[in-house]
């Protein structure tokens, strides 16, 4: 095996024993392939090494002259010969294995600069451009804006006034239908596209493997760019509900083993190609998570959980942060989904932290957070309050201030009508 970019890439059985037949002389500047994203517009040539197993020279004859991006959208017949698409880890093996080489092109452009500056912990983000490694490297802002329930026609101005205060991480899905007009913001703010950080999702009714690429896809579309930093699976079982008949679900070929087969084969192969930069999940349980990371050959890089005063899930944050895993919270001011849903600024803990820091209700409930160690997406249409979830970074709470708030916890969830995810087979 060989590692890249911190993970772990097996190669093929076969491929153990294969001998180097012939080194082909290097002509011209070539690029290293085993550090850093493979750029798309490099062209890739083929060199005169050649392989026992024929159908390895077949492949590298075909990606002779193409471009990084056009070897990745081809097929190839494997050793049983099955049609299979041609990865990302199947580049960098031809590679390894001197069978092709990159050619320096000074039009193949660099990835976009980023402006994120990394710290160890979300407690010691200092601004809204300070985010945390993830396990793959890629820096992900610890604060971040989220636009559930904006629409299509209302989320532009609200994202473009966050990005304008300061926001770096914008948290989207396929589900909320505004994927066009966050787009449309983005452009609007005249920011380099390596200083945002755009996270979206797929849809539960997009389970299984061709669904979440075409889901990908059209969300890069809609959204008007190359690349993904984060895409995660949104919900770990099927749609149930309005406006299905009662038992049936979608994708009506639904199965629990598609989850982790199908939908998460298709979000490593979307990485392996480099349309996103990370992949994770959202709503996993400890069980899910598990399960998962028994079969899967990148593990998740995040994991977005309901987490706040009455839902302080511990075990998840220590199983998470043993494995590497960013936790990032949702519904920290509270949700909006339930029909009895508290005033989670009105708890006496919380509201006198507030008054000991000078600071509000909202900011305390989000330095918390912070502090456990969590990532945050706080949403608001109103700048004023943009502003205030952005001043989270010059106060620090108490032990006593953070026990007392852990104590609020009763188990109670608000999001997704209260069902506990780990109901989901």
């Amino acid at each position: 095996s060989f590692e890249f970019s911190g993970i772990t890439m097996k190669r093929p059985a076969s491929a153990m024993l294969e001998p180097m037949v012939k080194k082909a002389k290097r002509v011209g500047t070539t690029l290293p392939f085993t550090k850093g994203p493979l750029p798309m517009n490099a062209t890739v040539r083929r060199t005169d090494v050649t392989s026992p197993a024929a159908y390895m020279d077949k492949r590298s004859d075909q990606c002779d002259g193409l471009t990084v991006k056009e070897c990745l959208q081809l097929k190839f017949k494997n050793k049983e010969g099955e049609k299979t698409n041609y990865k990302q880890s199947d580049l960098r093996y031809d590679l390894q294995a001197n069978r092709l080489e990159l050619l320096a092109a000074e039009e193949a452009p660099k990835l976009p600069p980023s402006s994120l500056v990394k710290v160890k912990h979300p407690s010691g983000a200092q601004s809204l451009a300070n985010g945390v490694a993830l396990h793959n490297g890629v820096v992900m802002p610890v604060v971040g804006f989220g636009t559930y329930k904006l629409s299509n026609a209302d989320v532009t101005k609200p994202v473009l006034n966050a990005l304008q205060q300061g926001y770096r991480l914008i948290d989207t899905a396929q589900v909320y239908e505004n994927e066009k007009g966050v787009g449309d913001a983005i452009r609007q703010s005249g920011l380099a596209r390596g200083d945002v950080f755009i996270e979206t999702k797929v849809w539960r009714s997009s389970h299984g493997y061709e669904r979440t690429i075409k889901a990908c896809k059209q969300s890069l579309k809609k959204l008007g760019v190359d690349y993904l930093d984060l895409y995660v699976i949104h919900w770990p079982g099927p749609k149930t509900g309005w406006p299905l008949k009662k038992g049936t679900v979608c994708p009506p070929d639904w199965t629990p083993k598609m989850r982790d087969t199908g939908t998460w084969r298709a979000m490593e192969e979307l990485y392996e190609q480099g349309l996103v930069k990370a992949i994770g999940v959202t709503n996993y349980s400890l069980r899910h998570l598990k399960q998962l990371m028994k079969t899967c050959k990148i593990k998740p890089m995040i994991n977005q959980v309901e987490f706040h005063p009455r839902l302080v899930q511990t075990e998840m944050l220590e199983f998470c942060q043993k494995n590497g895993i960013v936790l990032q919270a949702y519904a920290s001011l509270g949700s909006g989904d339930a029909k009895q849903a508290e005033d989670f600024f009105s708890f006496p803990a919380v509201k006198k932290a507030a008054t000991a820091h000078k600071v509000t209700s909202a900011q305390v409930l989000l330095r918390w957070a912070m502090q456990k160690g969590c990532h945050v997406i706080p949403k608001s249409v109103r700048p004023e309050r943009m502003k205030e979830n952005a001043g989270v970074f010059n106060f620090k709470l108490t032990a006593a201030e953070m026990k007392a708030i852990d104590e609020l916890h009763s188990g109670t969830r608000y999001a997704w009508k209260g069902v506990d995810p780990d109901t989901v087979q």
